[in-house]
């Protein structure tokens, strides 16, 4: 995906400290149901550093997670959803930036989209089974994307303002 490419040891150390931003970020927000702002911090961040650093600093946390609550079609889902989110922000970096509506809605989609994309793992058992997790969990995924949404509208300038100062 990346070109091969040395990092220096700033580059680790802010992969690290995204990584650990998204872990608090993502534990403490977990919580609290339908409010979910792992999306919005993983947005801020595509937008305010460097794409592939928020690409790896997504895929350590994924992993991060996946060690702290094990291994589950949850937690490998995330490894594969949060990263490519990362990427999407950060290839439409300059778009998002000159368009902040554009984030706002895009931060709704994806977080109601991970809500969905999460139960599309159950069609390993049976796609009945995976069809009414979808439709059960259509109304939490609308309310979650637009909290996330309402998060952004509110939030998405504040934060990149501060980060951008770091």
């Amino acid at each position: 995906m990346f070109p091969a490419a040395t990092m220096s040891v700033k580059q680790i150390a802010r992969i690290a400290m995204m990584a650990a931003m998204m872990a608090v970020v993502f534990t403490m927000f977990s919580q609290v149901l339908y409010l979910e702002a792992i999306t919005l911090t993983i947005a801020v961040l595509a937008l305010t550093f460097d794409r592939r650093e928020v690409f790896y600093a997504a895929l350590v946390f994924t992993l991060v997670n996946m060690l702290v609550q094990g291994v589950s079609i949850w937690t490998f889902a995330y490894c594969l959803i949060y990263p490519v989110y990362a990427v999407v922000f950060g290839s439409l970096k300059a778009k998002l930036l000159q368009h902040r509506w554009a984030a706002v809605v895009l931060v709704g989609f994806c977080s109601f989209a991970t809500g969905q994309l999460l139960d599309l793992p159950f069609i390993v058992f049976s796609p009945k089974v995976t069809l009414i997790y979808i439709v059960m969990g259509l109304k939490t995924s609308l309310v979650q994307g637009l909290l996330s949404a309402l998060e952004a509208l509110f939030l998405l300038d504040p934060l990149i303002d501060r980060l951008e100062k770091l």
